[in-house]
């Protein structure tokens, strides 16, 4: 018997079981089937729903909210799939150009909710993200003999002071009062980032002043090897086609069309005040709500707003990897949420972020790009172990409500993040357990493509047999931030896995722009069959942990402070250890082993080490004085005899040593996006 299906394209037609609805522009709403839905399933609707979402634009005036009333069923999921181009988007088009004159037109600044006209901090012309204008225009400023502590507190804020080098930053003396509190001083620190409101500048001492709701804390230093600065929507500095620049006091938005821009015809979009999240999933895993069985297909998100936008300029504290971030897709307390072929792009903030009580979630064949932070944040809160465990450094098995586990992140493309917040990372799993991200192409980003753990120390962690596979991740930190890696761990990850991936291209500021990097704490994480390459510091570093597996991993072309390299040999009254096997590491600059593995514990064999340069360095040891100091069993020094290492070829050919050694070859171009 077939079932019956009805198709409604009217709002308030309901009174069915289940079915069909069609969003389309000048139709039937997206907040128009949700409510739809909800009311039918009020009434005890458990057929499967299908929404049919036309191609068009779809603006969002709100939040689209997902409650676990809006629930399907395993047997019979909420579908809502795309039809063409369908977006679903928190964008303000702005419109009425007026030409200036000098290559300078401007436009009226859209309104607010309130009515006042609207703040933001980001600017897409035809599906571009303009420059607003920059100080300096390329690169950083560097600073001198800054103040860490507050020099004091005004109205329950805290004024700042930095002292910069450069000559170029004279010209903020220029800067009117009125437009002060809307120019941005944007600060890299190591590994974190934060914005300040522009105060005062003294042109004697080349002195910015900030004035911030929170004080600096002590524990990132200024100085001009870690610390880079720039200025946002600065006047002076809006010179050049595709910047754009926000004028408060006329109450404008001012831009330089690039070559063939004709702003009469061109799509231009800001995001809407206050819309961070474009759509929310919001179930109660305290009480046991989840929202589950929704599937979306197809669909697109686009144009949300950074968070705090909306009220004047971000100012943000320190933001890093650690902190998080909104998104324009947010997740609590979900069951059974699938993305499939979605994307997810022009955001201020994260792309998806999943936070507690996220369990057997999918994230499929999608791409997420230009993303204000990150593409996936996955797990928000620590400890979530089930009633009457205790979390220590212990393997966790059993879930609690507030767990997020057994997610898949599989086949998506995600690149051109850290656009407003540089911290970003492509994929984080922050107290996440039995997850998942393989086959995803992760590309250019200013720090870390896939971040797993996050716990400092030897501690207890949540954070557990998570599987970082077959991706393919590149062209990171990009000279900007430090600190970082293609994978990086944070903390005990007991059956943890990270394999087959490629990983190549990561250039830090100051240090730390390393392939693999198992951070604070990190413990029982295996790694293998990673094939690793021009990083700026080593393709491998432990800062310390206990007993993780480094295995038949390639390592070559990095360049300073050693190709492998390890830090602390106690922490807690706790001796390091690494196992370090089958690998193989080529240099051309810089020691094959940075110094200190010597002092750490346990086994190092079978790996093949070559210099071209013929200087090789081990731990301050030439190789002779390597072999005989008892570290390492059955290593060779030897070319390794790559097909073509100077062109990246790092096929072996038959004759390699590295058989001999118990090396094994794997497929290279099963990372990445399956063809």
């Amino acid at each position: 018997m077939k079932k019956l299906v009805i198709i409604l394209c009217a709002a308030g037609a309901l009174g069915v079981a289940g079915g069909e609805l069609v969003v389309e522009p000048g139709g039937l709403s997206p907040q128009g089937a949700l409510e739809q839905i909800r009311a039918a399933k009020a009434r005890g609707s458990g057929e499967a729903w299908t929404v049919r979402v036309k191609g068009g634009h779809y603006a969002l005036e709100r939040t689209l909210v997902f409650t676990p009333a809006d629930s399907g069923t395993p047997g019979a999921p909420v579908t809502w799939i795309g039809e063409g181009e369908a977006v679903f988007a928190g964008g303000a088009r702005i419109g009425g150009w007026t030409d200036r004159g000098g290559g300078v037109w401007a436009a009226p600044l859209p309104a607010a909710p309130d009515g006042k006209p609207a703040y933001f901090e980001q600017l897409w012309v035809n599906g571009r993200r303009a420059e607003r204008a920059r100080l300096p225009s390329t690169g950083y400023f560097n600073v001198t003999k800054p103040a860490i502590a507050p020099d004091a507190v005004e109205k329950g804020r805290f004024v700042e002071t930095v002292a910069l080098t450069n000559a170029e930053v004279d010209v903020l003396a220029q800067l009117p009062p009125d437009e002060r509190p809307f120019a941005q001083m944007c600060v890299v620190h190591k590994w974190s980032f934060a914005r300040r409101i522009l105060r005062g500048f003294d042109p004697a001492t080349r002195t910015v002043t900030t004035w911030t709701p929170r004080a600096w804390h002590g524990w990132q230093g200024w100085n001009a090897k870690e610390t880079l600065v720039h200025f946002e929507n600065v006047r002076s500095a809006f010179d050049a086609p595709g910047e754009w620049f926000y004028d408060a006091k006329a109450g404008e938005v001012l831009y330089r069309p690039l070559p063939g821009e004709d702003l009469a015809r061109a799509v231009v979009v800001a995001p809407s005040a206050k819309l961070s999240q474009l759509v929310a999933f919001r179930g109660d895993p305290d009480a046991g709500a989840y929202v589950h069985d929704i599937v979306f297909r197809n669909v697109s998100f686009a144009y949300s707003d950074a968070p705090g936008g909306g009220n004047g300029p971000t100012e943000s504290w320190q933001h890093q990897a650690a902190s998080g971030s909104d998104a324009a897709v947010t997740l609590e307390g979900v069951r059974r949420i699938a993305f499939e072929g979605c994307r997810v792009r022009h955001t201020g903030n994260y792309a998806l972020r999943f936070n507690d009580g996220c369990t057997s979630n999918r994230v499929v064949n999608c791409t997420l790009e230009d993303l204000g932070a990150g593409g996936v944040w996955m797990g928000a809160g620590t400890g979530h172990v089930a009633k009457g465990e205790t979390l220590s450094r212990r393997v966790i098995r059993r879930l609690a409500p507030r767990s997020t586990a057994f997610n898949l992140i599989d086949n998506c493309t995600i690149r051109r993040g850290g656009r407003f917040n540089p911290e970003g990372t492509g994929v984080a799993l922050t107290h996440v357990s039995d997850s998942k991200v393989t086959h995803c192409e992760i590309h250019d980003f200013f720090y870390t493509g896939v971040s797993v753990g996050w716990t400092w120390g030897f501690r207890g962690s949540v954070a557990q047999r998570n599987e970082i596979a077959f991706n393919r991740i590149y062209d990171l930190g990009k000279g900007v931030m430090s600190d970082m890696g293609g994978v990086y761990t944070l903390g005990t990850s007991f059956g943890t896995t990270v394999h087959d991936n490629v990983v190549h291209d990561v250039h830090s500021y100051s240090y730390g722009g390393w392939a693999l990097y198992t951070d604070e704490g990190s413990e029982g994480i295996v790694m293998e069959r990673n094939l690793c390459w021009n990083t700026t510091d080593g393709g491998f570093h432990q800062h310390y942990g206990v007993g993780c597996v480094i295995r038949n991993n390639i390592f070559a072309w990095n360049r300073m402070l050693g190709a492998v390299r390890m830090a602390r040999q106690v922490v807690q009254d706790i001796p390091c250890t690494l196992n370090f096997v089958n690998n193989i590491v080529l240099v051309r600059e810089g020691p094959l082993v940075g110094r200190g593995p010597r002092g750490i514990g346990g086994i190092w064999a079978n790996n093949l080490w070559w210099d071209v340069s013929g200087r090789p360095e081990l731990d301050g040891l030439d190789w002779a004085q390597w072999a005989a100091c008892g570290k390492e069993t059955g290593g060779k020094y030897a070319d390794p005899q790559f097909e073509d290492a100077a062109a990246y070829d790092f096929r072996l050919k038959p004759t390699s040593p590295a058989f001999a050694l118990g090396f094994k070859t794997w497929d290279f171009g099963a990372a990445g996006l399956r063809k």
